[in-house]
C-alpha cells in the first residue's frame, strides 16, 4: 500500500493511517454517546444515577402538580434513573412513549404520568432496555434505598446541614459508599432539600459519582426539609 500524504504534505505510513482512522472512529463514537441533542446511542453509558426528589419541597413550588394535588402525601419519589458517563450523558436516544399499563404500574413511585413519560423519553430510552424492563429496574433500584424514617415522621420543618443529612442517609444505608451519594438543594436565601442522588453501576451496585455529578452537591450551610403534609 502506498503511503498517504497528509494536509501538511507529510507522508504517512499505512500503519499511521490506520491508527488515525481508528482514532477518528473512537472520537466519533464518544461524541455520539455524549451528544445531548438527539444523537445519543441507546445502551452506551457507564453507570446510573438514581435520583430521589423530596416531594414536600417540590410541592411548595408547584402545588398544582399531579403529585401534590392528589389525596396521598408523598415523601421521596423517584425522579429518575439516569444513564450517566464520566463526562456527559446520553439523552433522548429514541422517540417513543411507554405503554399505558407500564405508566400506571409506576404511579406509586413516580406519581405523575407526565413525569414517567418524560423520564422514559429523556433518560430511559438511552438505557438499552424496553420500557417495561427499564421501569422494573427503576423499582429494583428504589427498593434498595432506605430513607431515614425521621424525615417521614417529622411534623415541623427540619433545618439541617447537607453533610449531616448525607451522613444520616449513609447510616441507614451502610452498603452505600461515601462517594456514591449527593444531596442537592434549591437556591434562595433559605435553600430547601431538593434531591438525593445515588450513583450505581449498571448492575445497581454502589459506585463513586463522577465529578460532574458531585458538582451538583448542595453548598449551603443549612437546608430546610419541609414536612410531609
Amino acid at each position: 500500500m502506498p503511503a498517504a500524504i497528509s494536509r501538511s504534505g507529510l507522508r504517512l505510513s499505512p500503519t499511521r493511517c490506520l491508527a488515525m482512522l481508528l482514532l477518528c472512529f473512537l472520537v466519533g463514537s464518544a461524541q455520539a454517546a455524549y451528544n445531548k441533542d438527539g444523537g445519543s446511542v441507546s445502551g452506551r453509558f457507564e453507570y446510573y444515577v438514581l435520583t430521589l426528589s423530596w416531594s414536600p419541597a417540590f410541592c411548595l413550588e408547584s402545588p398544582m402538580s399531579a403529585q401534590c394535588s392528589g389525596p396521598r402525601a408523598f415523601g421521596f419519589i423517584v425522579h429518575g434513573l439516569w444513564p450517566q458517563n464520566e463526562r456527559g450523558w446520553p439523552e433522548r436516544c429514541e422517540r417513543s412513549r411507554p405503554p399505558r399499563y407500564v405508566v400506571d404500574s409506576m404511579l406509586d413511585l413516580m406519581p405523575a404520568r407526565g413525569l414517567i413519560e418524560h423520564e422514559w423519553s429523556t433518560h430511559g430510552s438511552c438505557s438499552g432496555l424496553d420500557p417495561q424492563d427499564y421501569f422494573r429496574l427503576v423499582r429494583t433500584a428504589r427498593a434498595r434505598v432506605n430513607p431515614p424514617t425521621a424525615l417521614s415522621l417529622a411534623k415541623l420543618p427540619i433545618e439541617e446541614s447537607p453533610e449531616v443529612l448525607r451522613q444520616t442517609f449513609l447510616k441507614t444505608n451502610p452498603e452505600l459508599r461515601t462517594d456514591s451519594l449527593v444531596i442537592t438543594c434549591s437556591g434562595g436565601s433559605q435553600p430547601r432539600l431538593r434531591e438525593v442522588r445515588i450513583c450505581l453501576t449498571r448492575d445497581l451496585a454502589p459506585r463513586a459519582c463522577s465529578s460532574e455529578v458531585l458538582r451538583g452537591a448542595c453548598r449551603a450551610n443549612t437546608l430546610l426539609i419541609p414536612p410531609i403534609r
